[in-house]
């Protein structure tokens, strides 16, 4: 089920309590990690900024994908092996707030 920025903010914020980041700066990165068409799983901070999974029951469109929406780096699953139905689609968002709070942890754990 896809969630809004709206909805994502105070999920997010509980998340990221521990890095004291303002109201703006969480409000900013829901608006940026929602992407239409890909239903968010997980999302958890990492070493690029914010990692995280989403999924999708359509190829998922990479021209969202790129550095304009501050991602460092993706990566798309198929699942299925004679219909690919379904994707596992992870991103890591560069999140300037959070740069220096000690984010040591690898994309995707």
């Amino acid at each position: 089920m896809a969630v809004t920025s709206a909805e994502l903010t105070p999920r997010l914020s509980k998340r990221l309590a521990n890095f004291k980041l303002s109201d703006n700066a969480i409000k900013a990165i829901s608006d940026r990690v929602v992407i239409d068409g890909l239903s968010i799983f997980r999302f958890d901070p990492c070493m690029y900024g914010i990692c995280i999974d989403y999924f999708t029951d359509k190829i998922p469109r990479l021209d969202a994908l790129g550095p304009k929406h501050g991602i460092t780096k993706w990566e798309v699953f198929p699942y299925g092996i004679i219909d690919w139905d379904r994707f596992h689609v992870r991103v890591a968002f560069q999140v300037d707030e959070l740069e220096g709070k000690g984010l040591t942890r690898g994309f995707g754990h």
